[in-house]
C-alpha cells in the first residue's frame, strides 16, 4: 500500500515538475533539439506515472534536475508497484494466517451495525480467543457492506456466512440490546450462546437517572453555558486568559452526546473544574452581554448538585473504561464493579440533595434488573461462571451465600462434561519403537484415560516403604475427579486484583487441565462490543465524501 502516493503530494509533484522542466530548459541554450526533446518526453512521463499513482521508476538516464528537488519533496524510486491484485493477495495471506491461528481455539465474537459518513451500512464482526500460550488476541473479521434490510432474520443469515466462511467454533457472541440483535442471535445456530453488552446496559441505566426533571434542569444549564463558550471565539480566548491568570491549568469546556452518557459526565466535571474562570468570564460586561449574562447564569443549587452528580458518576465511568478494554479479561470484572457501586456508591447519604437520593434509586433499580442481580438465573450465566474461573474473584465474595453454591454446583457440572488434555508419559529410547508399532492402541488408550499414568520408580517405593507416614515424595497427585480438582482449585491462593489471570493459567493449566479448558472459552469473551465500535471510528476517518468511490470489498480488506 506504501507504493501508492497522496492525491495532495502528487499535485506539489507535478508543480515541480514543471518547475524543474522550466529552468532546465531555459539553461540549455546551446543543446541540440533532440536533447530538449528527451528532458521534455521524460518529464511527460515522470508526470504520468506520478498522476496515476505511482512512484518514479528507475530509468537508464535520470531525470535532469529531479535532484534538485530532493529535501523539498520526498522522491523514492522503485521498481516495484503495488496493484489492486497484489494487494488483495496480501489480504488472503493474512487471512489465511488468521485462520490458522484460531482453528481448534474457542472464539467469541462482538458485532455491530453502522452507517458510514457517506450512508452505506456495514456490518462488523470481531473474534476474540486464547492462544496456547495464554495471550488474548483480537482479530477483525470482517467490514462489509449490508444493503439489505437490518431484519434479525438477514443479520442471522450474515453472522453464520462469516463464521462458516473463517470455519470458527464459536462460543458466544456480544452484542447490543437492540430488539433485532437480540433476536438475531437467538436464530443463528452457528453462535450457540450471546450475551448483552455492558456498556450498552450501563448506557441504558444511567440514562434512565439522568432524565429525571431535576437532573436534568441542572445538566440543560451546564449544556448552555458549555455551548456558549464552544460558540463565543471572544468568551472562548478570555477564558484562556482567565485560566492563565489564576494559575489553572487550560481546558477546554466539552460539548455532550446525547447517546453517551459519559460524555455528559465529562462536560459536567470538566464545567466544575473551571467553575471560577467560566464565572469570572461570565461576570464581565466586556465579553458577555447583560442578556446573555442571564440567560446563563446558573444557580447554586445547580452547582451543588452538579457537584453531587460527579461523585456518583465517576466511579461508572471508571468501571466503564476499564471493562470496555480489549486486550485484556473484562467478562469477570461485571459482577464484582457492579455489586460494589449498587452497594458503595449508590447507597443514599444524609448529605445527599433530594434530586441525588432520587437518581441513586432510579440508577440502582435499573442495574439490578438490567444485570439480573436476583434472577434465579445468575448463578449459570456466562460473567459468572467467568469469574469462578477468574484466580482472583473464584471465591464471589460479592455474591450471596445461595448463589455461590449454586454457581460452584453450576461449575461442577460443567467440569464433569469435560475431558482433560491427555498428557504424553515420557519415552526412553528403549521404549521409543514400540510405542510407533504400536500408536493407534496408545492413541486410543490415551483417549480412555481420565488421568495420567505416573509411575513410581522401584526406589521411591523402597523408600516410601521405609519411612511410612513420615515419607514425602514431594509429587503433585493428579486429580481423578472433577470435584477433586475444583477443591484444589479453591484451595490455591487467590490471585491479587491487580494480577494477570491469563499468567497464572499459563503456570497452572498443567494442575487443572480440565478447568483449564474452560478458562480458555470463558475468559476470552469481551465485557462488551467496544471492538466492533472502535472500528467505525477508524472507519469513519476513512469512509468519507472524499473517498466516496471507495468500494465495500476494498474497505473490507483495509480493516481486517
Amino acid at each position: 500500500m506504501n507504493d501508492f502516493r497522496p492525491v495532495a503530494l502528487t499535485s506539489i509533484l507535478c508543480k515541480c515538475m514543471e518547475w524543474v522542466a522550466a529552468e532546465e530548459l531555459s539553461t540549455m541554450v546551446g543543446e541540440s533539439l533532440d536533447q530538449k526533446s528527451s528532458l521534455e518526453l521524460n518529464i511527460s512521463k515522470t508526470k504520468e506515472l506520478c498522476c496515476a499513482g505511482y512512484r518514479v521508476p528507475d530509468t537508464p538516464h535520470p531525470l535532469p534536475g529531479l535532484l534538485k528537488l530532493e529535501g523539498q519533496v520526498d522522491v523514492q524510486t522503485t521498481q516495484s508497484r503495488a496493484t489492486p491484485h497484489s494487494v488483495r493477495l496480501q489480504c488472503e495471506a493474512l487471512r489465511e494466517s488468521i485462520k490458522e491461528e484460531m482453528r481448534g481455539r474457542s472464539v467469541s465474537l462482538t458485532t455491530d451495525l453502522w452507517i458510514s459518513p457517506t450512508m452505506e451500512p456495514y456490518i462488523t464482526v470481531t473474534a476474540h480467543y486464547i492462544t496456547k500460550e495464554w495471550e488474548l488476541k483480537a482479530r477483525v473479521l470482517t467490514t462489509s457492506a449490508m444493503t439489505e434490510r437490518h431484519t434479525a432474520v438477514n443479520i442471522a443469515d450474515r453472522l453464520s456466512a462469516v463464521i462458516k466462511a473463517w470455519g470458527l467454533e464459536v462460543f458466544c457472541t456480544v452484542h447490543d440490546n437492540a430488539a433485532a440483535m437480540n433476536l438475531a442471535l437467538e436464530l443463528c445456530e452457528q453462535s450457540p450462546k450471546d450475551i448483552g453488552c455492558t456498556g450498552h446496559t450501563l448506557q441504558l441505566a444511567i440514562k434512565t437517572g439522568l432524565i429525571l426533571p431535576e437532573i436534568t434542569k441542572a445538566i440543560d444549564a451546564a449544556r448552555r453555558v458549555v455551548g456558549h463558550f464552544r460558540h463565543s471565539s471572544v468568551a472562548t480566548c478570555t477564558l484562556k486568559n482567565k485560566q492563565s491568570q489564576l494559575r489553572i491549568k487550560p481546558k477546554k469546556l466539552q460539548n455532550d452526546c446525547a447517546v453517551r452518557w459519559n460524555s455528559t459526565f465529562i462536560m459536567l466535571e470538566r464545567l466544575h473544574e473551571q467553575r471560577i474562570p467560566v464565572q469570572s468570564v461570565l461576570a464581565d460586561e466586556t465579553v458577555t452581554k447583560l442578556s446573555v449574562k442571564k440567560s446563563l447564569e446558573m444557580r447554586a443549587s445547580h452547582w451543588e448538585l452538579i457537584e453531587q452528580l460527579i461523585a456518583v458518576l465517576s466511579p461508572l465511568a471508571k468501571a466503564t473504561k476499564v471493562m470496555c478494554g480489549g486486550l485484556h479479561v473484562g467478562l469477570s470484572f461485571i459482577y464484582p464493579v457492579m455489586c460494589n457501586v449498587i452497594n458503595t456508591t449508590l447507597c443514599v447519604q444524609e448529605s445527599d440533595m433530594g434530586a441525588i437520593r432520587s437518581f441513586k434509586k432510579t440508577v440502582r433499580e435499573q442495574l439490578v434488573t438490567r444485570f439480573k442481580l436476583e434472577s434465579d438465573g445468575l448463578a449459570e450465566s456466562i460473567p459468572v461462571v467467568a469469574c469462578l474461573l477468574d484466580p482472583r474473584f473464584k471465591h464471589l465474595q460479592f455474591l450471596p451465600e445461595r448463589v455461590r453454591d449454586h454457581a460452584c454446583n453450576h461449575l461442577h457440572q460443567l467440569l464433569q462434561d469435560e475431558r482433560p488434555a491427555p498428557r504424553l508419559r515420557p519415552q526412553t529410547p528403549a521404549t521409543a519403537t514400540a510405542t510407533v508399532e504400536n500408536d493407534e492402541d496408545d492413541v486410543q488408550a490415551a483417549d480412555d484415560e481420565a488421568e495420567p499414568v505416573m509411575k513410581k520408580s522401584r526406589l521411591e517405593n523402597d523408600f516410601e516403604q521405609l519411612f511410612g507416614a513420615h515419607f514425602e515424595s514431594g509429587r503433585k497427585e493428579a486429580h481423578s475427579t472433577p470435584a477433586a480438582e475444583l477443591r484444589a482449585y479453591y484451595a490455591t491462593p487467590q490471585l491479587p486484583t491487580m494480577g494477570n489471570p491469563l499468567q497464572w493459567w499459563a503456570r497452572n493449566q498443567a494442575d487443572f487441565p480440565r478447568l483449564a479448558k474452560l478458562a480458555y472459552r470463558y475468559l476470552a469473551v469481551p465485557a462488551t462490543s467496544t471492538p466492533s465500535e472502535r472500528v467505525f471510528s477508524l472507519a469513519g476517518n476513512t469512509i468519507t465524501w472524499q473517498r466516496a468511490s471507495l468500494h465495500p470489498a476494498h474497505v473490507d480488506n483495509l480493516f481486517t
